[in-house]
């Protein structure tokens, strides 16, 4: 993937003073979620029962009589968009299903150096800005590689994920960058509804 923050003539940290309140952001904005989005769609007296969550990892097991039958398995990455000029991307940290084995991998060997593995994916599209579905629709899913990292301070990292090619607007961003402006009006969104 073709990376375009710290490319460039004097890449800045970036920030911004927010107009709805005013503070002064530093840093390139890093938003993240908990859980998958599927994880609301359990009813809460449910969870309990049916969901395994961790900070990395998550199994979603199907309510009783589901035709289905099967858990999905869930792994949290970091999905990077440049901002054009920047010394760091717009990170925002996702969950991308995975099939049972890739899952089972990743879990043995996330004390590892695991920078030599990777998966495929598919990425519900869940973030303000580049969700194109109504609220209560089944949310677009993205497919994507998951390039799983090495270690630090004997610790695997969250694998960074790269959506595969299509007319995603966030595909395109990822592929091209965004601009200072634009990442502000998203981190904006997001921040602040």
């Amino acid at each position: 993937m073709r990376r375009l923050f710290g490319l460039g003539a004097n890449p800045k940290t970036f920030e911004f003073k927010c107009a709805d309140c005013g503070a002064l952001h530093r840093g390139s904005p890093s938003f993240g979620y908990k859980h998958p989005p599927q994880y609301l769609d359990v009813p809460e007296e449910d969870r309990a029962a049916r969901v395994w969550l961790s900070e990395d990892a998550c199994v979603i097991s199907p309510a009783a009589g589901e035709q289905s039958g099967k858990p999905d398995y869930y792994i949290r990455g970091i999905l990077e968009v440049p901002i054009h000029g920047a010394s760091e991307p717009f990170l925002w940290g996702v969950w991308v299903t995975q099939s049972k084995e890739s899952f089972d991998r990743y879990l043995e060997t996330f004390r590892k150096d695991q920078s030599d593995d990777g998966s495929f994916g598919w990425l519900p599209v869940s973030m303000p800005h580049y969700r194109r579905i109504g609220q209560g629709e089944q949310l677009e899913n993205l497919r994507c590689n998951v390039v799983w990292q090495g270690q630090i301070n004997g610790r695997g990292q969250r694998p960074l994920i790269q959506l595969q090619e299509c007319d995603h607007p966030l595909f395109i961003d990822q592929r091209d960058g965004i601009s200072w402006e634009r990442a502000i009006e998203i981190a904006r969104l997001v921040m602040h509804g």
